[in-house]
């Protein structure tokens, strides 16, 4: 290095090493390699685990996205106990995903995104007890007969939760009591949980709970939801199958006082009355997204006072409300709402 370059680099250099990893941290990843090269300091600063903890690696198997997948997976070969963060995408090769997993040794975030997982997964996983989000969204299980039995209190870090159509049941949900951090839960494709542990889970949460994306049915009932209501930090939370709740548990929403997000789908028994005193309460009227689709009960005039009152709202879903599908309102509804999404079919 000789001229300006090398001034510029001794003086760079004079800093203390948190300094100069703080400084690294808004680089971006080949900015990070390219330091590696620079010297033996620079190559072990650049390694540093704090400065890998917020890298997210990313590896595709979408065509298309070969040649940064190519480099990804190429750095991943060469950086594995580096990296914290992995987010693994269409690879329908289980023995492939296997073989990049049994690299990895200090994960504390990983993402597999329509990916295809088989038993024994889960053995892999108790690898990285500090493991802080896990998501399986979109993925499928390989061998769908014998479910993945994932021992959720080996992760007493996780604060993020994002599941598919497996990974809880009733042989372990009783375990993931045991994650006391847990935070955004999106389990919303599982069901058969049983009602005794939603209660005891939610109860366990109220503190805490941010998100919950939930499947319902049988496992869900106006006092889960009641208990929900007292939940002072929740801000989104989606329940897919109502049918088991109440004008009681719906009314008991109007006490979410930070909410911002709210779908509640598929209900017969809601009022007419009391979805629109529960709708035209303070709290729900600053919401930024609302979905009831297939509350049977949604009318013209519960829809009116949405479009009055609902200020922030950006997305609203009324799909299949039978008030509302195929009849003349319907074809108001777009002129109603003109600055947000209208879901109608």
């Amino acid at each position: 290095m000789t001229g300006s370059g090398a001034e510029n680099y001794d003086e760079i250099n004079v800093l203390p090493d948190e300094l100069l990893i703080y400084i690294f941290k808004y680089l971006p990843l080949e900015a990070i390699l390219v330091c590696e090269n620079v010297s033996q300091r620079w190559q072990k600063l650049a390694r540093d685990p704090l400065l890998w903890k917020h890298l997210p690696l990313v590896y595709s198997g979408k065509p298309g996205q070969s040649e940064v997948s190519a480099r990804n997976l190429e750095i991943i070969s060469t950086h594995y106990e580096y990296i914290s963060c992995l987010k693994l995408q269409y690879i329908y090769s289980y023995p492939m995903i296997s073989s990049i997993l049994d690299k990895m040794a200090n994960l504390v975030c990983l993402e597999l995104v329509m990916c295809r997982v088989a038993k024994g997964f889960e053995n892999i996983l108790e690898r990285w007890p500090n493991l802080k989000k896990f998501s399986l969204k979109n993925s499928l299980q390989l061998q769908s007969v014998e479910d993945l039995l994932i021992r959720f209190d080996r992760f007493e870090h996780l604060k993020y939760l994002a599941l598919s159509e497996f990974g809880l049941n009733a042989n372990n949900c009783n375990s993931l009591l045991h994650c006391k951090q847990l935070t955004h839960i999106f389990i919303e494709k599982i069901r058969d949980l049983p009602l005794e542990f939603v209660s005891e889970f939610i109860k366990s949460k109220q503190e805490i709970l941010h998100t919950l994306h939930i499947y319902g049915g049988n496992g869900l009932d106006d006092n889960c939801v009641m208990m929900l209501s007292k939940c002072p930090h929740l801000t989104d939370l989606a329940i897919i199958r109502c049918e088991n709740l109440t004008d009681i548990g719906l009314i008991a929403l109007v006490n979410l006082k930070k909410i911002e997000h709210l779908q509640i789908w598929n209900n017969n028994k809601f009022t007419e009355d009391k979805l629109l005193k529960t709708l035209s309460s303070p709290s729900l009227v600053t919401l930024k997204s609302l979905s009831l689709s297939r509350i049977s009960n949604v009318s013209p005039v519960v829809v009116d006072v949405i479009s009055e009152s609902y200020k922030n709202l950006k997305f609203l879903a009324v799909y299949q409300c039978a008030r509302i599908i195929n009849t003349d309102y319907e074809k108001q509804l777009k002129s109603k709402f003109r600055n947000i999404e209208v879901v109608l079919y």
